[in-house]
């Protein structure tokens, strides 16, 4: 018990630094191949991005404003890519938006008002068996905005 006691920190140091440099690893990704799909919309500035497997989903709320033009853009590792989809929805659980079924990665939008709105990202299960390694790659949620 004594021993594992000593090697837990050296264990916790071992997750952060692996988790710290998966992170660089998708921050790299998104600069190099994500952020030109902004175009001409400016980006938030906000890095949204996590590594996902088969079978996970992830929510994240942001707030958008009232008087200017906003582009979504959902950016996957090509390992993870198919079937990807992203729903939007408002603070009381409305899908505004579904990409399911729709193969898309974008969305262009403005809000009516200022207000927080909940992205909902969903890897789809491949159907691997429990003992197959599941699939994974970054996912990154671009916000951009231009004045509307």
């Amino acid at each position: 018990m004594i021993k594992l006691i000593k090697l837990l920190p050296i264990i916790v140091l071992l997750i952060i630094g692996s988790n710290s440099e998966v992170n660089a690893q998708c921050k790299n990704f998104t600069k190099k191949k994500c952020m030109g799909s902004l175009d001409s919309y400016n980006s938030n500035g906000q890095y949204n991005g996590a590594v996902m497997f088969d079978g996970e989903e992830a929510s994240l709320m942001q707030t958008f404003y009232s008087g200017q033009e906003y582009r979504l853009f959902i950016c996957a590792h090509p390992s993870i890519a198919e079937g990807i989809f992203f729903e939007v929805s408002d603070y009381r659980n409305n899908k505004i938006y579904s990409s399911e079924g729709k193969n898309e990665t974008m969305f262009d939008f403005n809000v009516e008002s200022t207000q927080q709105l909940k992205i909902r990202i969903v890897v789809p299960s491949s159907g691997a068996s429990g003992a197959d390694i599941k699939k994974n790659g970054c996912v990154s949620v671009l916000v951009g905005f231009k004045e509307g």
